[in-house]
């Protein structure tokens, strides 16, 4: 049979998903990272290793268990929020069932609460979380249906002029349309901003992975655009720092294709050679292929 590449499962606990293994060389960690992007840059430390009888210290995933432990004692500032602290520490313990078990009682709870309080505790789930993005696998699925969207949902539409749920929806679903009306409601959020930069660098990103072996998956237009989509949003940021981290991404980005570009117009061996020769130096990621095992 033919090559396959090398899976992995993502974060969606019910429901599973799966998305492409790529390895890059990344910038530093920064603050204004979303969450969706620190799950690719930890992606090459997944592996399938057990926690049992290994030692924490030198654990592959030690980076989650740390944020859900921070994210835990952060819930408990909230009395309401024991329940859901609770299920941080099982999975921190790699308990998923038992987590699974007090993750619906919370969600059963949250029922009960009034809804001006369901409100308030779905923002502080929300800016905890995001306090601690290496917690990456938090958000369960039904965390975000039963509770924060649902929540959040009904607030937008009993109180549409509010741009308080519209601002955690978009955040939270990484909605394009949801975030722009977010971020015209208020330019100076520079949370919003740097998501949906970081939506756009994430297409060029996709349309470029594999140029490395000379493929490039899309449209070339649309890839400039969507790059130059993100290079006027983070241009507007209000603290330019807290976005450097995906400027340096736009500015990479942006050198890859003009190189692609150039090298088009008149290729000479492959295009890793061609920027060798040019002296170009981007950072190739490196796609593991393997045979699937059948004759």
């Amino acid at each position: 049979m033919g090559s396959t590449e090398i899976l992995r499962q993502s974060d969606r606990e019910c429901g599973l998903s799966w998305c492409f293994v790529q390895l890059k060389v990344l910038p530093s960690p920064a603050l204004d990272l979303t969450i969706g992007r620190l799950r690719r840059q930890l992606a090459g430390q997944r592996h399938n290793a057990r926690r049992t009888n290994m030692n924490k210290s030198d654990y592959w995933n030690r980076e989650e268990f740390e944020g859900l432990t921070s994210l835990s004692a952060a819930l408990r500032t909230e009395s309401c929020l024991e329940q859901l602290a609770a299920y941080c520490d099982l999975r921190e313990k790699g308990l998923r069932r038992e987590a699974l078990t007090r993750l619906n009682a919370f969600i059963e709870q949250m029922r009960c609460v009034a809804v001006p309080d369901q409100r308030a505790l779905a923002v502080h789930v929300l800016e905890s979380h995001w306090r601690f993005p290496q917690a990456y696998r938090f958000l369960a699925v039904p965390l975000r249906n039963d509770f924060l969207e649902r929540v959040l949902k009904e607030w937008r539409a009993a109180d549409a002029k509010n741009p308080v749920p519209l601002r955690y929806l978009a955040l939270l679903c990484r909605d394009g349309d949801l975030l722009e009306e977010a971020l015209r409601r208020n330019p100076q959020d520079d949370h919003v901003r740097a998501t949906l930069a970081g939506d756009f660098i994430d297409m060029v990103d996709y349309a470029t992975h594999h140029l490395a072996e000379g493929e490039f998956i899309g449209d070339e237009d649309e890839a400039f655009a969507a790059l130059a989509k993100a290079d006027s949003l983070l241009s507007g940021a209000v603290e330019p720092s807290s976005v450097r981290a995906l400027r340096h991404e736009v500015d990479e980005l942006a050198g890859l294709l003009a190189d692609w570009k150039q090298y088009r117009e008149a290729p000479e061996g492959t295009f890793p050679e061609w920027c060798l020769a040019q002296n170009r130096d981007h950072h190739w990621r490196s796609t593991v292929y393997y045979d699937g095992g059948a004759d």
